[in-house]
Protein backbone atom coordinates (compact mmCIF):
# COMPACT_ATOMS: atom_id res chain seq x y z
CA UNK A 1 0.00 0.00 0.00
CA UNK A 2 1.28 3.45 -0.84
CA UNK A 3 0.83 4.74 2.73
CA UNK A 4 3.57 2.37 3.86
CA UNK A 5 6.03 4.34 1.74
CA UNK A 6 5.42 7.34 3.97
CA UNK A 7 5.71 5.36 7.22
CA UNK A 8 8.91 3.39 6.54
CA UNK A 9 12.14 5.17 7.49
CA UNK A 10 14.17 6.34 4.55
CA UNK A 11 17.65 4.94 4.02
CA UNK A 12 20.40 7.36 4.98
CA UNK A 13 22.48 8.59 2.06
CA UNK A 14 25.87 10.14 2.69
CA UNK A 15 26.55 13.03 0.33
CA UNK A 16 30.05 13.05 -1.14
CA UNK A 17 31.66 15.24 -3.80
CA UNK A 18 31.75 12.23 -6.12
CA UNK A 19 28.02 11.57 -5.61
CA UNK A 20 27.12 15.21 -6.18
CA UNK A 21 29.24 15.29 -9.32
CA UNK A 22 27.42 12.19 -10.59
CA UNK A 23 23.99 13.66 -9.84
CA UNK A 24 24.82 16.97 -11.52
CA UNK A 25 26.58 15.49 -14.55
CA UNK A 26 25.17 16.88 -17.77
CA UNK A 27 23.95 20.03 -16.02
CA UNK A 28 27.18 21.99 -16.29
CA UNK A 29 26.72 25.52 -17.60
CA UNK A 30 29.00 27.65 -19.76
CA UNK A 31 29.73 29.70 -16.62
CA UNK A 32 31.46 26.64 -15.16
CA UNK A 33 28.92 25.77 -12.45
CA UNK A 34 26.41 22.93 -12.22
CA UNK A 35 22.77 24.01 -11.88
CA UNK A 36 19.89 21.85 -10.71
CA UNK A 37 16.50 22.69 -9.23
CA UNK A 38 17.98 22.49 -5.73
CA UNK A 39 21.30 24.23 -6.36
CA UNK A 40 19.50 27.09 -8.13
CA UNK A 41 18.25 28.21 -4.71
CA UNK A 42 21.84 29.26 -3.93
CA UNK A 43 21.13 32.25 -6.13
CA UNK A 44 19.55 34.91 -3.91
CA UNK A 45 17.36 36.09 -6.80
CA UNK A 46 15.97 32.59 -7.45
CA UNK A 47 15.46 31.99 -3.74
CA UNK A 48 13.64 35.31 -3.36
CA UNK A 49 11.36 34.74 -6.37
CA UNK A 50 10.44 31.22 -5.28
CA UNK A 51 9.80 32.07 -1.63
CA UNK A 52 7.80 35.22 -2.41
CA UNK A 53 5.42 33.36 -4.74
CA UNK A 54 5.16 30.24 -2.56
CA UNK A 55 4.66 32.13 0.70
CA UNK A 56 2.12 34.47 -0.87
CA UNK A 57 0.11 31.45 -2.02
CA UNK A 58 0.40 29.81 1.38
CA UNK A 59 -0.43 32.81 3.55
CA UNK A 60 -3.79 33.58 1.93
CA UNK A 61 -6.78 31.81 3.45
CA UNK A 62 -7.92 28.99 1.16
CA UNK A 63 -11.67 28.70 1.76
CA UNK A 64 -14.05 25.95 0.69
CA UNK A 65 -17.39 27.46 -0.36
CA UNK A 66 -20.83 26.09 -1.10
CA UNK A 67 -22.93 27.68 -3.83
CA UNK A 68 -26.35 28.84 -2.64
CA UNK A 69 -29.37 30.53 -4.19
CA UNK A 70 -28.09 33.84 -2.79
CA UNK A 71 -24.48 33.39 -3.91
CA UNK A 72 -22.09 31.46 -1.72
CA UNK A 73 -21.32 30.60 1.89
CA UNK A 74 -18.43 28.98 3.71
CA UNK A 75 -18.82 25.20 3.69
CA UNK A 76 -17.47 24.69 7.21
CA UNK A 77 -19.06 21.25 7.48
CA UNK A 78 -17.37 19.97 4.32
CA UNK A 79 -14.48 17.52 4.85
CA UNK A 80 -12.12 19.72 2.81
CA UNK A 81 -12.68 22.93 4.76
CA UNK A 82 -10.36 22.08 7.66
CA UNK A 83 -7.87 20.21 5.49
CA UNK A 84 -7.33 23.14 3.12
CA UNK A 85 -7.68 25.94 5.65
CA UNK A 86 -5.90 24.46 8.69
CA UNK A 87 -4.11 21.12 8.47
CA UNK A 88 -4.05 18.59 5.60
CA UNK A 89 -2.22 15.89 7.58
CA UNK A 90 -0.73 15.16 11.00
CA UNK A 91 2.69 16.75 10.41
CA UNK A 92 1.96 19.75 8.19
CA UNK A 93 -0.03 22.92 8.48
CA UNK A 94 -1.94 24.22 5.49
CA UNK A 95 0.75 26.87 5.06
CA UNK A 96 3.57 24.29 5.01
CA UNK A 97 1.79 21.97 2.57
CA UNK A 98 0.79 24.67 0.11
CA UNK A 99 4.18 26.36 0.28
CA UNK A 100 6.16 23.14 -0.36
CA UNK A 101 3.84 22.11 -3.20
CA UNK A 102 4.17 25.52 -4.85
CA UNK A 103 7.97 25.46 -4.45
CA UNK A 104 8.08 22.07 -6.20
CA UNK A 105 5.95 23.40 -9.06
CA UNK A 106 8.12 26.53 -9.36
CA UNK A 107 11.42 24.68 -9.44
CA UNK A 108 10.53 21.36 -11.06
CA UNK A 109 7.29 21.98 -12.92
CA UNK A 110 4.75 20.21 -10.70
CA UNK A 111 3.83 19.43 -7.10
CA UNK A 112 2.14 16.17 -6.08
CA UNK A 113 0.15 14.96 -3.07
CA UNK A 114 -1.44 11.64 -2.17
CA UNK A 115 -5.15 11.77 -1.24
CA UNK A 116 -5.87 9.25 1.50
CA UNK A 117 -9.56 8.36 1.29
CA UNK A 118 -11.77 6.09 3.35
CA UNK A 119 -13.64 3.16 1.83
CA UNK A 120 -16.59 5.48 1.31
CA UNK A 121 -14.47 8.03 -0.57
CA UNK A 122 -14.19 10.58 2.24
CA UNK A 123 -10.86 12.43 2.27
CA UNK A 124 -9.01 11.69 5.49
CA UNK A 125 -5.70 13.44 4.83
CA UNK A 126 -3.53 14.88 2.07
CA UNK A 127 0.12 13.77 2.05
CA UNK A 128 2.97 15.36 0.06
CA UNK A 129 4.76 13.17 -2.47
CA UNK A 130 8.33 13.92 -3.66
CA UNK A 131 8.35 15.08 -7.27
CA UNK A 132 10.85 12.43 -8.36
CA UNK A 133 8.57 9.63 -7.09
CA UNK A 134 5.85 10.37 -9.65
CA UNK A 135 5.85 9.40 -13.34
CA UNK A 136 3.15 10.45 -15.79
CA UNK A 137 2.36 8.50 -18.94
CA UNK A 138 -0.23 9.28 -21.63
CA UNK A 139 -1.45 6.23 -23.54
CA UNK A 140 -2.68 6.06 -27.13
CA UNK A 141 -6.26 6.60 -25.95
CA UNK A 142 -5.27 9.91 -24.32
CA UNK A 143 -5.69 8.41 -20.85
CA UNK A 144 -3.27 9.81 -18.29
CA UNK A 145 -1.65 7.24 -15.98
CA UNK A 146 0.09 8.21 -12.74
CA UNK A 147 2.76 5.92 -11.28
CA UNK A 148 4.33 6.17 -7.81
CA UNK A 149 7.74 4.61 -7.13
CA UNK A 150 8.12 3.58 -3.48
CA UNK A 151 11.32 3.30 -1.44
CA UNK A 152 11.89 -0.25 -2.63
CA UNK A 153 11.73 0.81 -6.28
CA UNK A 154 8.30 -0.76 -6.81
CA UNK A 155 6.12 1.09 -9.32
CA UNK A 156 2.50 1.50 -8.26
CA UNK A 157 -0.22 2.95 -10.46
CA UNK A 158 -2.47 5.42 -8.67
CA UNK A 159 -6.11 6.10 -9.40
CA UNK A 160 -7.00 9.67 -10.32
CA UNK A 161 -8.93 10.14 -7.09
CA UNK A 162 -5.74 9.29 -5.15
CA UNK A 163 -3.48 12.03 -6.52
CA UNK A 164 -3.52 15.82 -6.38
CA UNK A 165 -1.43 17.30 -9.17
CA UNK A 166 -0.61 21.00 -9.36
CA UNK A 167 1.26 21.80 -12.58
CA UNK A 168 3.30 24.87 -13.43
CA UNK A 169 4.17 25.88 -16.97
CA UNK A 170 3.41 23.05 -19.37
CA UNK A 171 4.02 22.41 -23.06
CA UNK A 172 1.73 19.41 -23.57
CA UNK A 173 -1.02 20.33 -21.09
CA UNK A 174 -0.38 17.60 -18.53
CA UNK A 175 3.35 17.56 -17.75
CA UNK A 176 5.08 20.54 -16.16
CA UNK A 177 8.47 21.87 -17.20
CA UNK A 178 11.18 23.24 -14.94
CA UNK A 179 12.05 26.90 -15.52
CA UNK A 180 15.45 26.17 -13.99
CA UNK A 181 16.15 23.55 -16.67
CA UNK A 182 15.16 25.94 -19.46
CA UNK A 183 17.14 28.88 -18.04
CA UNK A 184 20.11 27.06 -16.53
CA UNK A 185 22.64 29.37 -18.19
CA UNK A 186 21.03 32.50 -16.73
CA UNK A 187 20.96 31.00 -13.24
CA UNK A 188 24.50 29.68 -13.70
CA UNK A 189 25.84 33.18 -14.37
CA UNK A 190 24.26 34.42 -11.12
CA UNK A 191 25.76 31.57 -9.09
CA UNK A 192 29.16 32.00 -10.77
CA UNK A 193 29.09 35.72 -9.93
CA UNK A 194 28.41 34.90 -6.28
CA UNK A 195 31.30 32.43 -6.23
CA UNK A 196 33.57 35.01 -7.82
CA UNK A 197 32.61 37.50 -5.11
CA UNK A 198 33.37 34.99 -2.38
CA UNK A 199 36.79 34.13 -3.84
CA UNK A 200 37.59 37.80 -4.40
CA UNK A 201 36.84 38.74 -0.81
CA UNK A 202 38.65 35.66 0.45
CA UNK A 203 41.74 36.99 -1.28
CA UNK A 204 41.25 40.43 0.18
CA UNK A 205 39.46 41.89 -2.86
CA UNK A 206 42.85 42.23 -4.54
CA UNK A 207 43.60 41.27 -8.15
CA UNK A 208 45.80 38.26 -8.69
CA UNK A 209 49.25 38.71 -10.14
CA UNK A 210 52.84 37.46 -10.21
CA UNK A 211 55.99 38.12 -8.26
CA UNK A 212 58.80 39.11 -10.64
CA UNK A 213 62.46 38.57 -9.72
CA UNK A 214 65.09 40.61 -11.62
CA UNK A 215 67.26 37.56 -11.89
CA UNK A 216 66.87 34.02 -10.59
CA UNK A 217 66.51 32.57 -7.12
CA UNK A 218 69.58 30.97 -5.73
CA UNK A 219 67.69 27.69 -5.21
CA UNK A 220 64.29 26.12 -5.54
CA UNK A 221 64.02 26.04 -1.73
CA UNK A 222 64.23 29.85 -1.60
CA UNK A 223 61.57 30.19 -4.29
CA UNK A 224 59.27 27.80 -2.42
CA UNK A 225 59.81 29.70 0.84
CA UNK A 226 58.92 33.02 -0.82
CA UNK A 227 55.80 31.55 -2.35
CA UNK A 228 54.57 29.99 0.90
CA UNK A 229 55.28 33.17 2.80
CA UNK A 230 53.30 35.26 0.31
CA UNK A 231 50.29 32.91 0.28
CA UNK A 232 50.11 32.61 4.07
CA UNK A 233 50.71 36.28 4.91
CA UNK A 234 49.10 38.27 2.08
CA UNK A 235 46.11 36.28 0.75
CA UNK A 236 42.91 34.96 2.26
CA UNK A 237 42.53 36.05 5.90
CA UNK A 238 45.96 37.62 5.79
CA UNK A 239 45.13 39.86 2.85
CA UNK A 240 45.37 43.59 3.26
CA UNK A 241 48.71 43.59 5.04
CA UNK A 242 51.85 45.33 3.83
CA UNK A 243 54.13 42.86 2.07
CA UNK A 244 57.88 43.09 2.38
CA UNK A 245 59.38 42.41 -1.05
CA UNK A 246 63.02 41.44 -0.67
CA UNK A 247 65.83 40.70 -3.06
CA UNK A 248 64.37 42.96 -5.80
CA UNK A 249 60.99 41.21 -6.04
CA UNK A 250 58.19 43.15 -7.71
CA UNK A 251 54.42 42.42 -7.75
CA UNK A 252 52.64 42.86 -11.09
CA UNK A 253 48.85 42.35 -11.38
CA UNK A 254 47.85 40.30 -14.41
CA UNK A 255 44.07 40.29 -14.25
CA UNK A 256 41.28 42.82 -14.66
CA UNK A 257 39.91 44.38 -11.53
CA UNK A 258 36.21 44.15 -10.69
CA UNK A 259 35.43 47.54 -12.20
CA UNK A 260 37.14 46.71 -15.50
CA UNK A 261 35.26 43.40 -15.67
CA UNK A 262 31.97 45.24 -14.92
CA UNK A 263 31.43 42.76 -12.12
CA UNK A 264 28.91 44.86 -10.21
CA UNK A 265 26.90 45.49 -13.38
CA UNK A 266 26.84 41.76 -14.09
CA UNK A 267 25.38 40.96 -10.70
CA UNK A 268 22.77 43.72 -10.97
CA UNK A 269 21.81 42.60 -14.46
CA UNK A 270 21.04 39.08 -13.26
CA UNK A 271 18.38 40.28 -10.82
CA UNK A 272 15.86 41.43 -13.47
CA UNK A 273 16.85 38.52 -15.70
CA UNK A 274 15.87 35.96 -13.07
CA UNK A 275 12.84 38.03 -12.02
CA UNK A 276 11.69 37.86 -15.64
CA UNK A 277 11.75 34.06 -15.52
CA UNK A 278 9.24 34.02 -12.67
CA UNK A 279 7.20 37.09 -13.84
CA UNK A 280 8.32 38.78 -10.64
CA UNK A 281 8.22 42.53 -10.06
CA UNK A 282 11.84 43.51 -9.23
CA UNK A 283 10.95 45.47 -6.09
CA UNK A 284 9.55 42.27 -4.53
CA UNK A 285 13.05 40.75 -4.50
CA UNK A 286 14.86 43.85 -3.29
CA UNK A 287 15.72 45.50 -6.63
CA UNK A 288 14.55 49.08 -6.00
CA UNK A 289 16.42 50.84 -8.82
CA UNK A 290 13.21 51.68 -10.67
CA UNK A 291 10.83 51.78 -7.70
CA UNK A 292 9.37 55.12 -6.64
CA UNK A 293 6.66 56.24 -4.25
CA UNK A 294 4.44 56.90 -7.26
CA UNK A 295 4.72 53.49 -8.93
CA UNK A 296 5.23 51.11 -6.02
CA UNK A 297 1.47 50.69 -5.44
CA UNK A 298 0.87 49.98 -9.13
CA UNK A 299 3.71 47.45 -9.11
CA UNK A 300 2.17 45.74 -6.08
CA UNK A 301 -1.18 45.46 -7.88
CA UNK A 302 0.66 44.13 -10.93
CA UNK A 303 2.28 41.53 -8.70
CA UNK A 304 -1.14 40.21 -7.69
CA UNK A 305 -2.68 40.37 -11.16
CA UNK A 306 0.22 39.17 -13.29
CA UNK A 307 2.36 37.03 -10.98
CA UNK A 308 0.03 35.55 -8.36
CA UNK A 309 -3.36 35.14 -10.05
CA UNK A 310 -2.12 32.33 -12.34
CA UNK A 311 -0.88 30.47 -9.28
CA UNK A 312 -4.13 31.04 -7.39
CA UNK A 313 -6.04 29.63 -10.37
CA UNK A 314 -3.72 26.63 -10.64
CA UNK A 315 -4.44 25.80 -7.00
CA UNK A 316 -8.18 26.37 -7.18
CA UNK A 317 -8.77 24.45 -10.41
CA UNK A 318 -6.53 21.52 -9.45
CA UNK A 319 -8.46 21.26 -6.15
CA UNK A 320 -11.74 21.21 -8.04
CA UNK A 321 -10.44 18.51 -10.39
CA UNK A 322 -8.72 16.20 -7.89
CA UNK A 323 -10.20 16.86 -4.43
CA UNK A 324 -13.76 18.07 -4.99
CA UNK A 325 -14.17 16.04 -8.23
CA UNK A 326 -16.25 16.98 -11.26
CA UNK A 327 -19.59 15.68 -9.97
CA UNK A 328 -19.44 17.99 -6.94
CA UNK A 329 -18.00 21.17 -8.48
CA UNK A 330 -21.45 22.47 -9.30
CA UNK A 331 -22.04 22.79 -5.55
CA UNK A 332 -18.59 23.25 -3.95
CA UNK A 333 -15.43 25.14 -4.87
CA UNK A 334 -12.26 26.43 -3.20
CA UNK A 335 -11.11 30.02 -3.49
CA UNK A 336 -8.33 32.22 -2.12
CA UNK A 337 -9.31 35.35 -0.24
CA UNK A 338 -7.26 38.01 -2.06
CA UNK A 339 -9.25 40.99 -0.80
CA UNK A 340 -6.60 41.75 1.79
CA UNK A 341 -4.05 42.46 -0.96
CA UNK A 342 -6.35 44.68 -2.98
CA UNK A 343 -7.97 46.79 -0.28
CA UNK A 344 -5.32 49.52 -0.18
CA UNK A 345 -4.65 51.71 2.84
CA UNK A 346 -7.06 52.51 5.66
CA UNK A 347 -8.31 55.76 4.13
CA UNK A 348 -8.90 54.17 0.72
CA UNK A 349 -10.78 51.27 2.30
CA UNK A 350 -12.91 53.58 4.41
CA UNK A 351 -13.88 55.60 1.32
CA UNK A 352 -14.64 52.43 -0.63
CA UNK A 353 -16.86 50.93 2.08
CA UNK A 354 -18.73 54.20 2.52
CA UNK A 355 -19.56 54.27 -1.19
CA UNK A 356 -20.25 50.53 -1.39
CA UNK A 357 -22.51 50.26 1.64
CA UNK A 358 -24.31 53.51 0.85
CA UNK A 359 -24.21 52.88 -2.89
CA UNK A 360 -25.96 50.55 -2.43
CA UNK A 361 -24.49 47.19 -3.44
CA UNK A 362 -22.91 45.89 -0.22
CA UNK A 363 -24.35 45.21 3.23
CA UNK A 364 -22.64 46.36 6.40
CA UNK A 365 -21.93 42.76 7.40
CA UNK A 366 -20.30 42.07 4.02
CA UNK A 367 -17.98 45.01 4.63
CA UNK A 368 -17.22 43.73 8.14
CA UNK A 369 -16.32 40.30 6.78
CA UNK A 370 -13.82 41.87 4.37
CA UNK A 371 -12.15 43.48 7.39
CA UNK A 372 -12.18 40.14 9.28
CA UNK A 373 -14.68 41.51 11.78
CA UNK A 374 -17.53 39.40 13.19
CA UNK A 375 -20.96 39.87 11.67
CA UNK A 376 -23.61 41.62 13.73
CA UNK A 377 -27.35 41.13 13.82
CA UNK A 378 -29.43 43.68 11.96
CA UNK A 379 -26.70 44.58 9.46
CA UNK A 380 -27.66 42.22 6.63
CA UNK A 381 -29.95 44.59 4.75
CA UNK A 382 -28.82 46.74 1.84
CA UNK A 383 -29.17 50.41 2.71
CA UNK A 384 -31.01 52.61 0.25
CA UNK A 385 -29.98 56.29 0.05
CA UNK A 386 -32.83 58.80 0.34
CA UNK A 387 -32.16 60.24 -3.09
CA UNK A 388 -32.69 56.80 -4.60
CA UNK A 389 -36.16 56.18 -3.10
CA UNK A 390 -38.79 56.03 -5.87
CA UNK A 391 -41.04 59.10 -6.07
CA UNK A 392 -44.34 57.27 -5.68
CA UNK A 393 -46.47 60.46 -5.97
CA UNK A 394 -45.01 61.40 -9.34
CA UNK A 395 -45.29 57.79 -10.43
CA UNK A 396 -49.01 57.84 -9.62
CA UNK A 397 -49.58 61.14 -11.47
CA UNK A 398 -47.84 59.81 -14.58
CA UNK A 399 -49.87 56.62 -14.68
Amino acid sequence: MILNAFKRPRAEITSTPELMELLLRGQQTAAGVSVSSESALRSTAVYACVTVIAETCAQLPLITYERTDNGKQRAKNHELYGLLHDQPNKFQTSFDWRMSTTVSALLKGAGYSYINRSVTGKILEILPIPYDSITLELDKNSELHVFFTDLDGKKIELEHHQIHRMTGVTLNGWQGISPIEYHRQTVGIAIAADRHAAVTFKNGAKPSGVLVHPGTFSSSEVAQRVRESWVSDFSGEGAGGTPLLEDGLEFKPVSMNNRDAQYIETRKFQLPEIARIFHMQPHKIGDLDRATNNNIEDQSKSFIGETMMPWFLRWEQSISRDLITRKNTARYFACHNVDGFLRGNMQARADYYQKAVGGPFMTQNEARELEDLPVMSGLDDVLTPLNMIPNTENDLENT
